[in-house]
């Protein structure tokens, strides 16, 4: 059940859902497995993967003021976000839905679903908790502190939620700090809350279930790997043009910000000591400012928008560059490079909750270290050198086979039953 459908698979959010989902439909069949969509966009692509699919129109925008005012404000006890999703109805519908179908696992798409099904927690319902968003909504709140110019917009994909009478208001830099020091408290303590009444929880970092594992003093905390069904072998095509790739949705503020941070703080060096270099920015929704940056350099720099096949781009790129200034959780752009054997030049967030050894890619959190090392791998050698180790990495740890071993254990039926 969630407020995003999995396909097309155009952002990481899409990508780690779908991974579940897809396991699920190999392991039990297309024909038993259910996916509750709460929204009101059309459902335009199915992929043909989902045979049973069930929408439920979003909460009515007098409903979410008056949730704000009441569960937020009033009460204090419910992020801003949980009260946009709160809704009975919703709930009196999915549990309906379970009950007709019989269904024997139930997964929640983050808080803002499990909320309103705490009251009566069962063993066979699971959390999927994203990332920790307080983890998230500490660092954006630093960045801005660091970077007072930085204009960090932290909606997201959560923006066609929230009422277009509201969204104005985060253009300004004062309420987006009041507004993310006040989802900061709620939700750090919702996620503890959200651990210690569901059996089981699940976060895509390792490293974010060690710490939501200490604040809630609970070991019901498991790590859930994306799977890139993408092909399996290793396919290099690098002849030595200085090409390099940004991947991500250009929506979400720490890629925004980032990439026009890099952009405005490399690019005279770049084009001194790469004269010929290319940057390829792959994505949707680019902000005004990056429109403009990349329009500025177009020379240098390609907005490419959304790509469906990576395989060539990633194929005959130089490296890709993550020059993430704050965010959260497994980066999904990081492994769609190792899995293809693309080297990565990463700061220590592009990294965050992936095991790697760092002689095995480029991390250095000075970004204007940048165009140093994407200079060194113009060379064949040491380009194929970074390649294999990112492509060995990722087969020894990403691949189908280690990611649906650790949900066969997340997800045994007969334990959950």
């Amino acid at each position: 059940m969630s407020a995003v459908f999995p396909y097309p698979k155009d952002n990481g959010k899409k990508i780690i859902i779908s991974s579940m989902v897809e396991y699920f439909i190999e392991k039990y069949g297309q024909e038993n497995v259910y996916y509750i969509y709460i929204g009101n966009d059309q459902i335009l692509n199915n992929s043909l993967h989902l045979q049973n699919v069930y929408l439920i129109s979003d909460v009515k925008l007098m409903k979410k003021i008056f949730n704000v005012i009441f569960y937020s404000f009033f009460l204090k006890k419910k992020s801003i976000q949980e009260s946009m999703f709160f809704d009975r109805r919703i709930q009196h519908m999915v549990s309906r839905i379970v009950e007709e179908n019989n269904i024997d696992i139930v997964i929640y798409d983050t808080i803002r679903i499990s909320q309103m099904f705490e009251d009566n927690p069962k063993n066979n319902e699971f959390v999927y908790l994203d990332d920790l968003f307080s983890v998230r909504y500490t660092k954006m709140l630093n960045v801005l502190k660091e970077f007072p110019e930085a204009d960090i917009n932290p909606l997201g994909n959560f923006k066609k939620f929230v009422p277009k009478v509201i969204r104005p208001l985060f253009n300004l830099k004062i309420f987006t700090r009041l507004f993310l020091e006040f989802e900061r408290k709620m939700i750090f303590h919702r996620e503890i809350e959200t651990a210690r009444t569901f059996k089981n929880n699940l976060l895509i970092s390792s490293k974010e279930v060690n710490i939501l594992t200490e604040r809630s003093g609970q070991k019901n905390i498991k790590e859930v790997r994306p799977f890139l069904n993408i092909s399996q072998q290793f396919n290099r095509t690098y002849q030595g043009k200085p090409e390099y790739i940004f991947l991500g949705s250009l929506n979400i503020p720490h890629n925004d910000y980032s990439i026009c941070y890099f952009i405005e703080k490399n690019i005279d060096v770049l084009i001194k000591e790469i004269p010929n270099f290319k940057l390829k920015i792959i994505g949707k929704h680019p902000s005004d400012k990056l429109i403009y940056l990349c329009k500025k350099y177009e020379c240098y720099i390609e907005l490419s928008g959304y790509v469906e096949n990576l395989e060539q781009a990633f194929s005959s790129a130089c490296a890709m560059i993550i020059p993430l200034q704050f965010g959260s959780g497994v980066k999904l752009k990081t492994l769609e490079a190792l899995s293809r054997g693309l080297p990565v030049i990463s700061t220590s967030y592009g990294i965050e909750g992936i095991s790697i050894k760092s002689n095995d890619i480029i991390v250095d959190d000075n970004i204007f270290n940048f165009p140093l090392y994407m200079k060194q791998l113009i060379y064949l050698d040491t380009n194929m050198k970074y390649s294999l180790k990112a492509y060995n990495f990722y087969q020894s740890n990403y691949s189908k086979r280690i990611v649906y071993e650790m949900y066969d254990k997340v997800f045994n039926i007969e334990e959950v039953k």
